[in-house]
């Protein structure tokens, strides 16, 4: 833990004690994957609330929906430790992302580096996601009245859904303290393992963390998408 803190207070010597070191933080990986399975199980009864405000606006049978709702109800757990699962993989596919940012960008940087750059960075992701499920709580889960409004630390909050829409209010949520923070941190990070330029560190930092919104993003554009084509909304 001492390692994962260091890194938000002093990042570019932390960062290089790491690469001198030339160890691989394995119990900063654990840590951030169990605040991970945390997270996901305070989260637990905020996606029950969501999952009846989306069967709630769409357009199919009510003994349809719920049955629906009771299958969601029973795989609720199973529901959270499966997304454990794919958050887990993600990390090391954001590395591998990285990793080949970095190739074509000419910064030196091996697999393993970009992994532990990847680890410590999205530490300050993951505490973000736990203050905003701490403000989902301390509003009242009565509060969430919309299925896309569970983001509170955003620029989302200076908008609605209605007025922007699922697609873009789902990116505005991903521009907020937390994941600028991991732009820096990530920026430093590589400055300290490469020895490349900041606005070099800056601009890979930067692409690998638009491609990363954009991914949920998209998938919100889908799913909207295809609702609307198959008349449920």
């Amino acid at each position: 833990m001492n390692t994962l803190f260091s890194t938000l207070l002093r990042p570019a010597k932390t960062f290089n004690e790491i690469k001198t070191a030339g160890k691989f933080p394995t119990t900063s990986l654990i840590i951030v994957l169990f605040l991970m399975l945390l997270n996901l199980i305070l989260m637990v009864p905020i996606m029950e609330k969501i999952t009846s405000l989306t069967f709630s606006t769409m357009n199919i049978p009510e003994n349809q929906r719920e049955t629906i709702s009771q299958v969601a109800y029973k795989m609720r757990y199973l529901q959270a430790f499966g997304s454990f699962i794919m958050y887990a993989l993600t990390i090391f596919f954001y590395a591998l992302l990285l990793y080949a940012i970095g190739a074509l960008a000419k910064a030196k940087l091996k697999y393993k580096e970009a992994l532990t750059l990847i680890t410590l960075s999205t530490f300050v992701i993951v505490l973000g996601d736990l203050i905003n499920t701490g403000i989902l709580y301390i509003r009242s889960l009565d509060a969430i009245t919309n299925p896309y409004e569970i983001v509170s630390t955003g620029i989302n909050m200076l908008t609605s859904v209605d007025q922007v829409g699922p697609t873009l209010y789902t990116f505005l949520g991903y521009i907020n303290p937390f994941q600028i923070a991991f732009i820096i941190l990530l920026s430093v990070g590589l400055k300290m393992f490469t020895d490349i330029k900041y606005a070099k560190a800056f601009s890979i930092a930067f692409l690998l963390w638009i491609i990363t919104i954009l991914i949920p993003t998209m998938s919100v554009y889908f799913s909207q998408l295809t609702l609307a084509k198959s008349g449920m909304l």
